[in-house]
């Protein structure tokens, strides 16, 4: 039950105050692993999902929580605000912010650090860095699927880091495009009687397992997307972009097209009409 639960919300809106009530074992094995990595007893005070990660909370308002893959029961992520600086004496630049994280990635298992690529954009928000690596496959970007690492500009501690399921392996994820943008384009543009924007360029995501080009509409009131999937020209999602893009990707359009034998029909009886 639990598996379905997470399939169906994996890319789905954030989840606040589920309950774990209808599987005992899982309950315990979440809180254990969560309290494991705090090293404390502590009961928690509650439990949200955010795309398959059950976020165990020790303190209120999502000041301290340990994000835990319930497939395996391992941590995959955590916030302390604990961590954070209580006085402002010295504060890191960027470059030394990333040796740590840079530190921290290489924990990581190889297979997970081979699929993830750094993204040299680096935010901060109230005095702490935020990292990130972004997933590909095949050089195409993964869409919702990256490591982020919080660091603290002061004193240097890791206070938050997060990072995502992986839904699909690198290897039953087929990233050849069966069509090419031109194409998409109209299909977007056609399936809702909407101009394109002039000076977006489109370009190729993978969303959960499937190649999407990513198109932009100009709407009667203002601009959005459309994902259109490069196997069957069907929509893949429409209004914003399921997961951040990092700025300047603009991979895509230098992909060689491989038509599928459903494209080649599609085109045939196109034709035969």
């Amino acid at each position: 039950m639990i598996s379905s639960l997470i399939f169906v919300n994996a890319h789905s809106l954030y989840l606040f105050d589920i309950s774990l009530d209808f599987d005992k074992e899982l309950k315990s094995n979440v809180i254990e692993e969560a309290q494991k990595f705090l090293n404390a007893k502590k009961k928690p005070l509650g439990f949200d999902l955010d795309k398959g990660l059950i976020i165990v909370h020790f303190e209120p308002e999502q000041r301290n929580y340990v994000e835990i893959n319930p497939l395996g029961y391992e941590v995959y992520g955590m916030r302390n605000e604990n961590l954070k600086h209580k006085t402002v004496t010295k504060k890191l630049t960027k470059e030394q912010g990333i040796d740590i994280a840079k530190k921290f990635f290489n924990k990581f298992p190889d297979k997970i650090k081979s699929e993830l690529k750094y993204d040299p954009d680096v935010s901060e928000v109230d005095s702490t860095y935020f990292y990130k690596w972004f997933r590909y496959v095949n050089g195409i970007l993964v869409v919702g699927e990256e490591l982020m690492v919080n660091v603290d500009a002061f004193n240097g501690n890791i206070i938050a880091w997060r990072l995502s399921i992986f839904d699909y392996p690198k290897g039953s994820i087929d990233a050849v495009p069966a069509i090419s943008s031109s194409i998409a384009k109209k299909v977007a543009e056609l399936s809702f009687n909407a101009p394109l924007v002039d000076s977006f360029v489109p370009y190729l995501i993978i969303n959960i397992k499937e190649p999407v080009w990513v198109i932009k509409l100009q709407g009667e009131f203002y601009p959005y997307f459309v994902g259109v999937s490069t196997k069957d020209g069907g929509i893949s999602f429409t209004g914003t972009l399921p997961g951040e893009v990092p700025k300047g990707y603009n991979v895509g359009n230098e992909i060689q097209i491989v038509e599928t034998e459903l494209i080649k029909q599609i085109y045939a009886s196109k034709w035969e009409k």
